[in-house]
């Protein structure tokens, strides 16, 4: 099981003066006022923004190994693992579901590459999923109106083991919804207005992609439907009730992110159980909309060492920007697969107990989402292998060198090392990054000024949970307005105390941001 934060809720209100809607109706049809009101402030929260190939820690090890104590180093549901994660939606209904009664039997969701048209799931394995074909064998073509003797052909599409396997650097997946036999409150969770709904709900999964799409067909299950199979009244939200859907992820239930790239999710809600009748637009079909999830990205990798000597000196890596011609809001470069080296450079990076030492890395967001956007981190503290950890330093403090602690915060991101006299034709934000117009949460805003033992108003405040791990953290938020180019950097320090044990300690930091449409 793991718990998310509650996604920020903007109110809005839609007002027009002297407005005319025009409805054109075609012989044959007819128009479905219901169906065109769109659910609105829709947001995704994944629990791990990490590729669907990966599901091991920042020391490599994979959710199926155990620490010292038993405990699983990337276990589902947590930021490391885009094997298995779990997904929360949040949205607002527009239809009043009790007057007249337009009770909701059905949510469904469908992943597809584009928030249009015809339905591709996410993807990057290679081959095609599952064609039909005649009971004779030969391939048919897809778009022959004929179908009613086709069968489900065979797939060429690489299973997302084979694409786990494959070399680093190489490795591919599919998106996946693995959930058999699920069971309300503890595979998913169906929440009104804040209030739980406890019984008379299933989840199913399917393959829902379409056959004349013209790209590679992946034949995964791309398609997640909530049924209400309770008897009597279904779900019966009022006009603008918040809706949340939550996945959770386990071992044997779960969803596979992509390999790569972004991916959109159609969600409609329908006043009927039956399947067949789950048509977008449809006489059943209450409220529609679109939500869009991020982009597959890497963790920050942290390591660190504590040796037996205890002699460190400090060093930091400065990553600058280069001194060549790039775009407005160009995404943030990422050398060495993200890796940071934490601690004395002269003692392979290694901490003592008298000193603090920080590192720094950047994130970037842009986003056209009018409900603006909410960034959150996820992770553990610096551990090794044998369950030795630095302790986290949990809610806003000062850096105590001899004490362990490990922490993060944001620093403006300030100046690059260009010379801002000769910087002519390069943008505004290479000179001054910051993360306007996202505001930086409480605990996390004050990690400029010094790291030394001296508590005073100039010095640096950080906080770390290591709670995180299957909670993500608020870090910086906008609820507000479109987010054309924020970059923030990111500061760490670790501490150690003299009964700190020797060993080589890593971590792995995930963001995820969650856009509001």
């Amino acid at each position: 099981m793991y718990t998310l934060k509650s996604i920020l809720k903007r109110g809005s209100l839609l007002g027009a003066a002297g407005a005319m809607l025009m409805a054109v109706v075609l012989p044959g049809a007819a128009a479905f006022a219901d169906a065109l009101n769109p659910l609105t402030e829709r947001s995704l929260l994944l629990s791990s923004s990490a590729p669907g190939f990966m599901n091991s820690d920042g020391s490599g090890n994979s959710e199926d190994a155990l620490n010292a104590v038993g405990e699983s180093y990337a276990e589902p549901g947590s930021g490391p693992n885009g094997q298995k994660s779990g997904e929360t939606f949040t949205f607002k209904v527009s239809t009043d579901s009790n007057t007249p009664t337009k009770d909701i039997k059905a949510f469904t969701l469908q992943y597809c590459t584009e928030a249009a048209g015809k339905c591709q799931a996410p993807g990057d394995n290679s081959g095609d999923g599952r064609t039909k074909y005649p009971a004779s064998g030969a391939f048919d073509d897809p778009a022959n109106a004929d179908t009613s003797t086709w069968e489900d052909g065979p797939s060429t599409r690489a299973t997302n083991a084979a694409g786990y396997a494959l070399a680093a650097g190489s490795q591919t997946s599919d998106l996946d919804v693995v959930y058999s036999n699920a069971v309300l409150g503890t595979d998913f969770e169906i929440t009104i207005d804040g209030t739980p709904v406890t019984s008379g709900w299933t989840l199913t999964t399917s393959n829902k992609e379409d056959l004349t799409h013209s790209e590679a067909l992946t034949g995964k299950n791309n398609f997640i439907t909530l049924t209400y199979t309770g008897g009597g009244d279904g779900a019966k939200p009022s006009n603008g009730d918040v809706v949340e859907l939550k996945f959770n992820a386990s071992t044997t239930d779960y969803i596979t992110n992509p390999g790569s790239g972004s991916f959109f999710v159609k969600i409609n809600t329908y006043n009927t159980a039956t399947s067949s009748l789950h048509i977008p637009g449809g006489a059943n079909n209450i409220d529609g909309g679109v939500t869009v999830a991020n982009v597959m990205t890497d963790s920050i990798h942290i390591t660190t060492k504590v040796l037996e000597t205890m002699s460190f000196s400090v060093g930091t890596v400065n990553p600058d920007t280069q001194n060549v011609p790039h775009g407005i809001c160009d995404t943030i470069q990422s050398p060495n697969n993200n890796r940071l080296n934490l601690g004395n450079p002269n003692s392979e990076y290694s901490l003592e107990t008298d000193t603090a030492w920080d590192v720094n890395s950047y994130w970037r967001l842009s986003s056209n989402s009018s409900g603006g956007a909410t960034v959150y981190y996820s992770g553990n503290t610096l551990a090794n292998t044998v369950g030795d950890e630095i302790d986290e330093i949990g809610a806003e403090d000062y850096s105590h060198p001899g004490t362990k602690q490990f922490g993060l915060a944001v620093v403006d991101a300030g100046a690059d090392a260009l010379d801002t006299a000769n910087a002519g034709g390069f943008p505004a934000q290479h000179i001054t990054p910051n993360i306007t117009p996202l505001t930086v949460g409480a605990g996390y805003d004050e990690g400029a000024g010094a790291i030394s033992n001296t508590t005073t108003n100039t010095n640096a405040k950080f906080s770390f949970f290591k709670s995180s791990l299957l909670s993500p953290e608020l870090i910086a938020q906008n609820p507000d307005t479109v987010i054309s180019c924020a970059t923030a950097k990111m500061r760490y320090v670790a501490n150690i105390s003299p009964d700190t044990p020797a060993g080589v300690y890593t971590t792995k930091i995930n963001y995820l941001a969650a856009p509001q449409y």
